[in-house]
């Protein structure tokens, strides 16, 4: 094991658990094995079920304002696997990545237990960062929280944004035990902020926070709407971290230009065309690209939106939100396995009101785009469709196509196929 590919493929190497571990102790072993790294960190992490990554991003770009030393560990990635893992702005090196590849694997090698891909990430993230002597991490929850890998750091202050009934069969389904499972990254004494939630969700997050005795701090009160609670919540985290000390108080020397996360709410103009690009898959993320929509369009003109989903996310809720005259909506294939076959969407999820056509090819749907009457085009539905949107509008660098191709390839192969996901007892209290 010798070059990125390699390493990245040993990642992916086929596990098979017969069973979820409800439990954190298999990934503390691992990391006693590689010197227990997270000891070391300081860490923010974040849970939810929309805007995890941007607001991960976003708390990072407010303490990288600070001058401070910022890891950042976010998933899934767009084109690159190295995506993941970034400190001060910038990727993993290809050889760290390759010699974290090796100490991790090493360690579950002499452990003689299957971890999966994501453990083993996890690992490797806070292995290097470590090595880095970053002031702070910012760390996005992979699913769920309570047993989720990222959750054996201890961490100085855990953030939620919206949670939504997801993940259905790993979770359990009901939206108490996903708000259940999110609770979990709550530590005793420790500190927490979180969005205005349903109610139901904030009952379980203060329980969790009350037994235990850590503080939970709702973002702009009882009163202030949702959308304006999740504008102001990394504020609400750097806040937080400020007033505990655990930042120094810094005058930014300018204003903070958060700009976009690519393939979150990305604009472009493609051939004189807008574009809209949004990964956002549940359906609080559509009511949000809808209001983006609506901010550029108006409430009438017609949009041309692509859409391509995974066949584990709650579609008929999804594409409910664009159900309306002004649309023309394209059901298309996203790339991989599990994606959702347009022609299913469309028999189980009746229109009413949008112009709907199926188009099962994805570039096919995106170049029968350029020919369209509509001002503005949308790509939407998961970050797998927007990320071959972005490589088919020569977005990414051509010297970043071939990684992503393979990278593509490896976790769409056979091997990559042939691991189990099992559920998750779906748990409330």
């Amino acid at each position: 094991m010798t070059t990125y590919m390699e390493a990245l493929n040993q990642l992916c190497q086929p596990v098979r658990q017969s069973e979820y571990p409800a439990t954190l102790r298999p990934m503390q072993e691992l990391l006693a094995r590689i010197g227990s790294p997270q000891h070391a960190l300081r860490a923010v992490v974040v849970t939810g079920s929309t805007g995890k990554g941007t607001t991960c991003y976003q708390i990072a770009r407010l303490l990288r304002a600070a001058s401070l030393n910022v890891g950042l560990y976010t998933s899934p990635h767009l084109h690159s696997f190295r995506e993941r893992f970034v400190f001060n702005d910038q990727v993993i090196p290809e050889a760290d990545f390759v010699q974290g590849v090796k100490v991790v694997t090493a360690a579950a090698n002499s452990l003689g237990r299957a971890y999966s891909t994501f453990e083993q990430a996890t690992a490797l993230a806070l292995w290097w960062f470590a090595r880095q002597q970053p002031d702070v991490v910012v760390l996005e929850i992979g699913l769920g929280g309570r047993w989720d890998a990222v959750n054996v750091v201890d961490n100085t202050l855990a953030v939620f944004t919206r949670i939504e009934a997801e993940h259905a069969a790993m979770l359990g389904g009901s939206l108490r035990s996903v708000a259940w499972h999110k609770a979990g990254i709550i530590k005793p004494g420790g500190h927490a902020v979180t969005v205005k939630q349903d109610t139901d969700v904030f009952m379980i997050l203060r329980a969790e926070a009350r037994f235990q005795h850590a503080r939970l701090h709702l973002t702009g009160g009882r009163n202030l709407p949702h959308e304006k609670s999740e504008a102001l919540l990394p504020l609400a985290a750097w806040e937080n971290l400020l007033e505990r000390g655990i930042v120094p108080r810094r005058t930014f020397q300018h204003e903070i230009d958060f700009g976009t996360l690519p393939g979150r709410l990305e604009q472009v103009q493609i051939h004189g065309r807008r574009v809209l690009i949004d990964g956002g898959h549940t359906p609080e993320a559509a009511r949000y690209l809808l209001t983006e929509i609506t901010r550029l369009t108006g409430q009438l003109e017609p949009v041309r939106i692509i859409i391509g989903l995974l066949n584990d996310k709650d579609a008929f809720h999804y594409l409910r939100v664009f159900d309306s005259p002004r649309f023309h909506i394209v059901l298309t294939r996203a790339p991989g396995h599990r994606a959702a076959l347009p022609e299913d969407l469309y028999l189980r999820h009746p229109f009413a009101y949008a112009t709907v056509e199926i188009v099962p090819e994805l570039e096919h749907a995106l170049n029968q785009a350029d020919r369209a009457p509509e001002s503005l085009v949308v790509v939407a539905g998961s970050l797998r469709t927007v990320a071959v949107a972005r490589e088919t509008y020569g977005l990414l660098p051509a010297a970043a196509l071939d990684e992503a191709h393979a990278t593509r390839s490896l976790f769409d192969g056979a091997a990559y196929l042939a691991k189990l996901t099992p559920p998750v007892r779906a748990q409330t209290r």
